[in-house]
């Protein structure tokens, strides 16, 4: 198939900037003293759980549910909040207010404090604080599909690290196909040793037991569909409604792209010495052929890999009436309240958005100190 491999994943997006055809295995990353791989929460709150930082400017509460903002004459005043007893409290800011709660809970949050649409709000008979069109809107995710082969003998655990080592990015649509010199792949597609049988079974398709199963997993790094978080009820406790929308973007890429993805992955597994190890097909299976039918079951099987952002995107709201925050990360119209998660991007990195994230929480930490005149130290326990 003409695939370059790749030695360092990183090393590449560091040199070119961006990733366009290869193959090849990712870097699994982990403390090599505690084996175990990071996350925010190792990296920032634990060490001041431990006593290793001192943080007297550090409050937290666990088990604890903001359910609204309040908000006086344009300007955010305070947090209410529900503890796992039924207790309401009151928190006021001495400065101003971050919202982290991601793509989903932000906006939620926003909409049940009568910031966000107007109409949407009007017809859950919440006040509407500022018509901020936005809020909710523009929700995007890499959306994932699943093709899957018996093993015709199991895989030694001890030769992988994990079950998804292997991976490759390819290009569907030729090299600048808009005119903008784009060269970056269009389909990103993880090697898994797991059935992901709960994604095909629901399906009606044939459960393969692990360690004897084989999996590749067609996503698509940057779709071209759009969804929305939207809430049913001024109820805080009922949960909001997630509308992905995926494969209904209007030229039809993100579908053409998935089935392309699922047609890759069959040649991929027709090369040795992957071939030498499958015994058969399992799902779609060997009578699925057309794009139709592969369209169809793409659409079936498909699933989430849980990168959710968008729904408060930065942007300048004279030249977008959709934009929530701007590039200072404050909320369009409403004095001293920011936001700092996923929710502020407004497209979805091609990889995962992990470290992006981090990135506007580092980014925000830094506004917000030189605003107060003093410079922010940024974190290394990464």
């Amino acid at each position: 198939m003409d695939i370059p491999v790749i030695q360092d994943f990183n090393t590449e997006i560091l040199d070119k900037g961006q990733l366009s055809q290869a193959v090849g295995f990712f870097n699994i990353s982990y403390n090599p003293d505690t084996h175990q791989r990071s996350s925010a929460s190792v990296a920032y709150i634990h060490p001041i759980i431990r006593g290793e930082e001192r943080r007297p400017n550090l409050t937290i509460l666990t088990e604890a549910r903001v359910f609204k903002i309040g908000v006086d004459k344009g300007t955010a005043t305070s947090l209410s909040i529900t503890l796992k007893s039924g207790d309401r409290h009151t928190i006021l800011p001495r400065k101003e207010i971050v919202l982290c709660g991601g793509a989903i809970d932000t906006p939620r949050l926003m909409l049940l404090s009568g910031l966000g649409p107007k109409r949407q709000l009007e017809e859950l008979g919440i006040e509407v604080i500022k018509d901020i069109p936005g809020v909710g809107e523009n929700l995007q995710d890499h959306d994932e599909g699943i093709i899957t082969w018996e093993l015709n003998r199991p895989v030694d655990s001890v030769k992988t690290t994990m079950n998804s080592d292997a991976g490759l990015f390819l290009r569907r649509e030729p090299i600048d196909a808009a005119g903008d010199g784009d060269v970056a792949a269009d389909l990103m597609m993880h090697c898994y040793q797991a059935p992901y049988s709960q994604h095909t079974a629901r399906a009606g398709f044939e459960d393969v037991p692990h360690p004897c199963v084989f999996s590749m997993t067609p996503n698509i790094p940057r779709p071209r569909s759009r969804g929305r978080v939207f809430i049913t009820s001024a109820d805080p406790k009922v949960q909001p409604c997630l509308d992905f929308r995926y494969f209904t973007d209007p030229e039809g890429y993100d579908d053409k792209t998935m089935t392309w993805g699922v047609k890759q992955a069959r040649k991929i597994a027709e090369q040795s010495p992957i071939k030498d190890w499958l015994k058969r097909e399992v799902a779609p299976g060997p009578a699925v052929q057309t794009d139709e039918e592969i369209s169809k079951y793409v659409c079936s099987v498909h699933h989430t890999v849980y990168h959710p952002c968008g729904t408060t995107k930065m942007g300048d709201p004279i030249k977008d009436k959709m934009v929530v925050v701007d590039p200072l990360l404050k909320v369009h119209g409403i004095n001293r309240l920011r936001i700092a998660d996923a929710g502020v991007f407004p497209d979805i990195p091609t990889i995962n958005p992990m470290f992006t994230v981090l990135a506007v929480g580092e980014r925000s930490a830094q506004l917000i100190a030189s605003e107060e005149g003093w410079q922010a130290k940024l974190s290394a326990n990464l």
